[in-house]
């Protein structure tokens, strides 16, 4: 999980860059080419072309779908705001799965569970800053991503050993290229600088594009690897690592040096976070014993 969080940072941060220069789906379908070549090439090389009728697997097109949903939303949100904010936001996802849980699958959620919720959300209000001069509408997509993310990590988990993680990032690539192209005609038209005309890049601006699909396609496979095989409440954890790394890269690369008030809403989101796993494991843990048969029974 620790590489994927490296992964989708440096991904975020070569994305980062190029919105400066390019519309979002222009990005996203060089971007998503290269993911395609190299996920194809990786497919065929480990598994063999036989691997790729996987594609058609419900829960892997659903997990697609999700995560491409997730990239032109998430670069018009880069045109806008700090790398560190935008990361910080999207990690509520855990709570709005935990009230996701409530709705669908009538799961009940004790008092302490709600607090470290609360918390978490005090710390987007210091993040976002909702009435202050500094606030940017923009920041709420942030919250729809996050909870596009639930979703994408649900499918994860229904995949198991049903698909090859390079057909999992394979599939992701030609998903996200088709929502953006599907998204041009009805964006352009508003006016969002993120999404205006398309032109030529320039070598830098179109390296780093493909860089970018590079890094996407490791990023969603060491994600996918760490949620299918690994115990949620041990691999959640270091998703984290992901916004250290993104207010490491906002610092070091675009001079974004975030204020008081947003690094204690970081820790408060971190450390709510990390609170929520911890219930969540202990809760599993007197679910597992009370279900276990007793020893000589």
């Amino acid at each position: 999980m620790m590489l994927a969080s490296a992964s989708f940072a440096s991904n975020d941060i070569c994305t980062k860059i190029a919105v400066r220069f390019l519309p979002a789906p222009e990005i996203i379908v060089i971007r998503g080419a290269t993911a395609f070549v190299f996920a194809f090439a990786l497919v065929c090389f480990l598994y063999g072309v036989s691997q790729l009728k996987k594609l058609a697997n419900r829960n892997v097109i659903w997990r697609s779908v999700f995560e491409g949903s997730v990239g032109p939303m998430i670069i018009t949100c880069y045109a806008f705001l700090p790398l560190a904010t935008v990361t910080a936001v999207m990690q509520v996802g855990p709570f709005l799965g935990m009230i996701a849980g409530i709705y669908l699958f009538r799961e009940s959620v004790g008092w302490r569970r709600w607090c470290a919720a609360l918390i978490a959300f005090l710390g987007v209000l210091l993040i976002v800053k909702p009435g202050a001069e500094a606030f940017q509408p923009v920041a709420l997509v942030v919250i729809l991503i996050a909870a596009v993310g639930v979703g994408r990590d649900i499918q994860s988990r229904r995949i198991g050993n049903a698909a090859p993680p390079f057909v999992v990032s394979l599939a992701t690539s030609l998903s996200g290229t088709a929502i953006a192209l599907l998204l041009t005609p009805l964006m352009q038209p508003l006016g969002i600088r993120a999404w205006g005309p398309w032109i030529w890049p320039d070598l830098v601006t179109f390296g780093l594009c493909c860089l970018a699909g590079f890094l996407m396609v490791l990023a969603n496979t060491f994600s996918f690897l760490a949620f299918r095989s690994g115990d949620m409440s041990v691999v959640a954890p270091f998703r984290y690592f992901y916004l250290f790394f993104a207010v490491i890269g906002g610092i070091v690369v675009f001079l974004e040096i975030p204020d008081l008030l947003s690094l204690v809403g970081m820790a408060l989101i971190v450390a709510a976070g990390i609170y929520l796993l911890h219930r969540e494991r202990l809760r599993a843990g007197r679910k597992l014993t009370a279900t276990t048969p007793a020893e000589g029974s």
